[in-house]
């Protein structure tokens, strides 16, 4: 195990992104990516609508809150071509004894159906299996969530089941999430499956400044 325990700080660099430890100093850029309201339709976390940038600071204070426990690990999702922020991945419910983690993703809706949600899980589920060891990666969403559940899909996750109405959330709303997950024996086929995607094409990607490392 060469890992940190799930523990800052951590960096991880793609093609197209780099996860970087998520700092306070992002509340602006990060408020500008979740501007479309759509990005939080669903979500249990953040604020619920298009964040102010104090807004997204206490969001960013209560997230680095909880990381200060042990308890997550947070990245601010950065293009590598132009320095932009585009959203937040994080490690949560981190249990180290049984070698399990969840995975949690949002991303400006701009990007959605992109490379950058396949990359952000690539580099994400490699540190998980290949550096902290883990035997378990989960993933859940809103059952009302399509969009999401077909992007789990896509990852390659194994569906579970339902917990049905466990989280009343906002708008007094009971939410069931659906669950899905990756085991260790299972990471090899899904990593080949990723790198495959990513070696497509991407029409429209941004294009790097001079000089910017490739």
């Amino acid at each position: 195990m060469t890992g940190t325990g799930f523990r800052p700080p951590v960096v991880l660099r793609g093609r197209y992104l780099e996860l970087r430890p998520l700092e306070r100093a992002d509340a602006a850029g990060l408020a500008e990516a979740g501007s479309d309201p759509e990005v939080w339709r669903f979500l249990r976390i953040g604020p619920g609508h298009p964040p102010t940038t104090g807004e997204m600071a206490t969001f960013i204070d209560e997230l680095l809150a909880m990381q200060e426990k042990g308890e997550l690990l947070a990245f601010a999702m950065v293009l590598r071509s132009s320095g932009a922020l585009v959203g937040i991945v994080r490690f949560l419910d981190i249990d180290r004894p049984n070698r399990a983690v969840e995975l949690g993703t949002w991303i400006d809706s701009r990007y959605w159906r992109t490379p950058l949600n396949a990359e952000s899980k690539l580099l994400m589920l490699g540190y998980a299996f290949e550096e902290e060891q883990v035997h378990r990666v989960q993933l859940k969403t809103d059952e009302r969530n399509v969009r999401s559940q077909r992007a789990i899909e896509r990852l390659g996750a194994v569906p579970e089941g339902r917990l049905r109405e466990a989280h009343l959330v906002r708008g007094n709303f009971f939410r069931t999430s659906l669950y899905y997950s990756i085991l260790a024996g299972e990471w090899p086929a899904v990593k080949q499956h990723l790198e495959e995607r990513l070696a497509r094409p991407w029409e429209g990607a941004p294009s790097a400044p001079t000089g910017a490392e490739s």
